[in-house]
């Protein structure tokens, strides 16, 4: 008050773009932000240099009280940062649950994209996998009851669907489906919510899509490769095992002609190999370049070899040897 009395530049902005209006965010108090409010209104929407109003901020640390006053002084509640995440795509992944219905009457909009083209729902499902995901499963809710798409897609055409199949997370799957969201959609890549969750090793995920939600295990991605392939090449023994007990094909080719076989041999990777052979596998299958599944065994025995080789002449030129 006496530095407003005193006539001081009370608006000027600091090295990071803020305003003192920005600091109020992190008290309860509102008495400092009233005063700065009413001798210049005007800073309300002012943004920092990463696109940050006071808002934002007030949202960030989850201040009821100052989002609140904030919203009552005619706050611009469309606002984005640097990034186009908005004021609910940051309530969300902060999971200020108390934060949205305030929002919400204030008009704020809570189904717009960032830079990523994800919006606050794609958040929302994925980070229901984490390990307090009641207030983001309740803010999910919240968004579906408030018509957002459970459909839409971000930058590489990934549902929110796909989002909580690659974070293993079961509940924001059930709310998904329920809701009405397609578990079958495939991505630019064809990548589908059973790839994705085959690539992170997430079996319980893997059952449900399955048996609950009828994924196919022999859907392809751009190349060709299905569910099974990825399992085996970021050597998930388990999913392979699972996979393969729904009856994955295990002679799968892909656009190559290549097989999980060719793959598993080619990483090296003898324990998903065994599994094949297991549930009958062919190892006598050619890719289109006639090589067998030996054959990778073999290339990727010299490569490495070749690998480590340079790796030695390297050391030993950065020695002087």
């Amino acid at each position: 008050k006496y530095l407003i009395e005193q006539k001081c530049n009370i608006n000027k902005l600091n090295e990071q773009g803020r305003t003192a209006l920005h600091y109020c965010c992190d008290h309860e108090n509102i008495d400092c932000a009233r005063l700065l409010l009413e001798n210049d209104k005007s800073i309300i929407n002012i943004k920092d240099n990463e696109g940050f109003s006071a808002l934002h901020l007030a949202c960030l640390n989850g201040n009821l009280i100052m989002v609140k006053y904030f919203c009552e002084q005619g706050a611009d509640v469309t606002l984005v940062d640097n990034e186009l995440h908005s004021l609910i795509h940051w309530i969300t992944v902060c999971g200020h649950v108390d934060l949205f219905d305030i929002l919400v009457q204030y008009q704020t909009p809570i189904h717009t994209s960032d830079i990523y083209g994800a919006f606050p729902i794609h958040y929302a499902s994925q980070l229901c996998g984490n390990n307090d995901p009641i207030k983001i499963l309740t803010i999910l809710k919240k968004l579906i009851d408030n018509n957002a798409d459970v459909n839409c897609l971000d930058e590489q055409k990934r549902t929110p669907f796909i989002w909580a199949a690659s974070a293993n997370a079961i509940d924001a799957l059930r709310i998904l489906y329920k809701a009405g969201a397609n578990p079958l959609h495939a991505d630019n890549d064809s990548l589908t919510a059973l790839h994705c969750a085959a690539t992170c090793g997430h079996l319980s995920c893997i059952r449900m899509l399955i048996e609950l939600y009828g994924c196919s295990l022999e859907s392809e991605d751009i190349n060709g490769c299905t569910p099974l392939f990825y399992a085996i090449t970021f050597e998930h023994l388990n999913v392979c095992r699972v996979l393969l007990h729904l009856k994955a094909n295990p002679n799968h080719k892909d656009h190559r002609g290549r097989t999980p076989s060719h793959c598993a041999s080619l990483k090296g990777n003898i324990n998903c190999l065994k599994c094949l052979i297991e549930h009958n596998a062919d190892i006598w299958i050619k890719n289109k370049r006639g090589d067998y599944p030996i054959h990778e065994a073999i290339n990727s025995i010299s490569v490495s070899k070749f690998r480590n080789e340079k790796n030695d002449q390297l050391q030993r030129e950065c020695l002087g040897i």
